[in-house]
């Protein structure tokens, strides 16, 4: 993913109202993307309730987006990441066969690896299911509570996994970033590996730090909004690329008064994209915490000129 600072989504994981796997939903999400300028899709991924979803349902849904996204100029990066590392190895194989761009797997966050070569003892199968895919690592210790150096990582796992492309960095340490995406490098330009960002609410800090793109929930309604930011930090606006960053985080702690996932979700139907509900553990919004949201993300910068309210749904 080479150019331009590039916007990569992970879609929400689409249900029906019953709570099934809705295919068809794929389609319409990628049209959006296409719409808002989208780079690539990360399926499967937090956002994407990875680990609520049954490994038969994985497989069809990353199958249902590579071949939708055949059509568009849209990558595909499918997350494989699973506490059973065996079924992550059949996930990255199948996207390998079913033609993904890349895959990405994050850490086993039950029983955890407790070393740098522990995770990267996990990644080996993974990686060489995926042929010779470009692999990424979805280091998002928020989550998987695998809190090991990314640095010690890079510099140990390219001796080890041929196919290693760099991380999906979900980590707010920006000094490790530093280290990441200079690693390799002579000092002059960037480092060997690609760091793709994931903390929506300090992407300029990435962007800044020489970060090539990001990964993040919020591009999936917003991008107009970061699109914009970027392009201001990248003609040197440094007062309206701050400004930017400072709504998505209200933006961001708006989503989270209401519970960040199911209101992120909500924002999709507000826009006539519905996802469906969340899964159990987590709990969906009332119609009326809706009402409150919608009129709260109204009246907020970063939704400014979206229609929050389309007459259809789909």
């Amino acid at each position: 993913m080479a150019g331009t600072f590039e916007l990569i989504a992970p879609p929400h994981a689409p249900f029906h109202a019953d709570g099934s796997l809705n295919l068809s939903l794929v389609e319409h999400l990628a049209e959006h993307f296409v719409r808002s300028g989208i780079a690539g899709v990360f399926v499967s991924g937090t956002t994407g309730e990875s680990l609520s979803l049954t490994v038969p349902e994985r497989l069809n849904l990353a199958k249902r987006w590579i071949d939708v996204c055949c059509e568009t100029d849209i990558d595909v990066i499918i997350q494989v990441g699973h506490n059973c590392v065996e079924d992550a190895r059949q996930m990255a194989e199948h996207a390998q066969s079913e033609g993904a761009d890349a895959i990405a797997t994050m850490a086993p966050s039950f029983l955890k690896p407790a070393t740098v070569q522990d995770l990267i003892d996990c990644c080996i199968p993974v990686a060489q299911a995926a042929g010779d895919l470009p692999f990424y690592l979805y280091d998002i210790p928020v989550m998987t509570d695998v809190r090991l150096p990314m640095p010690e990582f890079l510099a140990k796992a390219r001796q080890q996994i041929p196919n290693l492309k760099g991380l999906k960095f979900t980590n707010p340490d920006l000094v490790q970033l530093q280290e990441c995406l200079h690693l390799g490098s002579n000092g002059t330009g960037p480092g060997e590996f690609e760091i793709l960002f994931g903390c929506d609410e300090i992407l300029l800090a990435g962007a800044m730090l020489g970060c090539p793109g990001a990964v993040g929930s919020t591009y999936n309604f917003a991008a107009a909004h970061y699109r914009a930011m970027i392009d201001s930090f990248e003609v040197g606006d440094m007062q309206a690329a701050r400004t930017g960053q400072h709504e998505a985080v209200r933006m961001i702690r708006t989503l989270q008064k209401y519970s960040f996932l199911p209101a992120a979700k909500a924002v999709m139907s507000f826009l006539g994209i519905d996802c469906g509900p969340v899964r159990a553990p987590i709990g969906n919004l009332s119609s009326a915490q809706k009402s409150l949201l919608r009129a709260e993300l109204q009246s907020l910068p970063a939704f400014a000129g979206a229609n929050l309210d389309p007459a259809e749904v789909r």
